[in-house]
């Protein structure tokens, strides 16, 4: 297996700072940090990340972060630290200063696939079908799955979610399938792809139908539309609920990266 290059282990390592931002989505970039501002709602719509501060900067600079966020109008947030990230005890420090470990999934593990055989996923059941988001009504009902899945409900659902789909739509580098059974949606699966790697951004399935196959065939859409485009390269974070599944598909991991979540 090839060894990974500067620009795929960056990407690795702080996702939303090094991915193509959707219609919607802004970063905000310093020497200390950067946020990235993502017109989704929910606590995954504003991230933080890439910390680079010297021992004594991180009070100051969570206190900027926080001024930053506000004056967004957001009210929480993710903070994703790397194994690059500065000063080296930062976990520590932003535990200390009231950032919580992120309840859902404290920690991932960036994992990547490279050039896998075309069988390397084993078939699911006949009665999983696949397909690509192309219609409002099918994003609708995807995102529903999402935000179930993750214990989010917006406030205003109907606008909230109008309001992914425009970006959807006007993001072209970025996919969305759906898998159903009996008419259904019970799960779904991001993509966004990159020069490196098709990057697997977002997974969830419904808790009845979890361990049935429908993970697996998500994954194989993916695969397939990377392969299509010419990077047959799979990338992702991956929480404790799908890292046994994809070590066992071939994944190999890059570094870890810990999740606080801060709210305001």
């Amino acid at each position: 297996m090839d060894t990974p290059s500067k620009q795929l282990l960056c990407l690795a390592e702080d996702l939303n700072s090094n991915m193509p931002l959707r219609p919607g989505d802004f970063r905000l970039e310093t020497s200390r940090y950067t946020i990235i501002f993502g017109a989704t709602e929910g606590p995954h719509g504003t991230v933080v990340q890439r910390f680079r501060m010297a021992q004594d900067e991180v009070p100051q600079t969570l206190a900027e972060i926080r001024e930053r966020m506000r004056k967004e109008g957001r009210t929480e947030a993710l903070f994703e630290v790397g194994p690059s990230a500065t000063p080296a005890d930062l976990p520590a420090q932003l535990h200390a200063l009231g950032v919580a470990p992120f309840a859902l999934e404290p920690e991932t593990v960036s994992l990547l696939l490279s050039n896998p055989a075309p069988d390397f996923l084993p078939p699911w059941p006949d009665s999983i079908r696949l397909d690509s988001v192309e219609s409002f009504d099918s994003y609708r009902d995807s995102q529903r799955v999402f935000w179930q899945c993750f214990g989010y409900t917006p406030d205003d659902f109907d606008t909230a979610v109008r309001r992914d789909y425009d970006c959807y739509q006007r993001s072209p580098l970025w996919n969305r399938y759906t898998a159903s059974i009996a008419g259904q949606i019970v799960g779904v699966g991001d993509v966004v792809f990159t020069p490196e790697a098709a990057v697997l951004c977002g997974g969830a399935t419904l808790p009845p139908y979890r361990s049935q196959g429908v993970y697996r065939a998500l994954l194989s859409a993916r695969y397939e539309e990377a392969c299509r485009r010419g990077t047959p390269h799979l990338l992702t974070q991956a929480g404790h609920m799908s890292q046994p599944i994809l070590m066992r598909l071939g994944f190999r991991p890059l570094c870890t990266v810990k999740i606080f979540h801060d709210r305001l």
